[in-house]
């Protein structure tokens, strides 16, 4: 790194007491920590600080630090590296058919139904089967299975940011 380290030697910029608001998969190394300036990462940690009017995209070593946590940001990768396996075998699941003809599955707390609407596009739509609370698809897809990846990232995101389903 050499004498330069990023903002870590920059006056103004705190060095702890950040929160994370986000994380990101890139999918590969494709941008540089805006903390250190150097590492190029592929897993963003979207941070914000009180005393800092800026949100920090960093790495997880400057995100461990930043937050004082060594276990957070490691687990916040763990479960996006999980989602992403999970994702890749999504469709080769045992996706079963309703009396009313549509695809579904029970799966983490949800039950996840496949429709095709009436222009022929598809949509879905994802109950949390223990509150009853559901949310539907705004989108049309131009296939079942695009229907199908994207309700995989509704649920991702509903358990995620919103502690929806088990």
């Amino acid at each position: 790194m050499g004498k330069n380290r990023g903002k870590w030697s920059e006056q103004g910029v705190p060095h702890k007491g950040w929160i994370c608001v986000h994380v990101e998969d890139l999918g590969e190394p494709d941008t540089v920590c805006e903390m250190c300036e150097f590492q190029e990462i592929r897993y963003v940690h979207y941070m914000e600080h009180t005393d800092y009017s800026d949100t920090l995209g960093v790495g997880c070593i400057c995100a461990e630090h930043m937050e004082e946590d060594y276990e957070a940001p490691r687990q916040r990768e763990r479960v996006l590296r999980n989602a992403r396996q999970r994702r890749r075998r999504w469709l080769s699941r045992t996706w079963r058919v309703s009396s009313k003809g549509n695809t579904f599955l029970n799966t983490d707390g949800f039950n996840i139904v496949i429709f095709q609407k009436a222009d022929g596009s598809w949509g879905g739509r994802l109950k949390d089967r223990e509150t009853g609370q559901s949310i539907s698809s705004n989108r049309r897809y131009n296939s079942e299975d695009r229907a199908k990846l994207a309700a995989f990232d509704g649920m991702i995101f509903l358990k995620n940011e919103k502690g929806w389903g088990s």
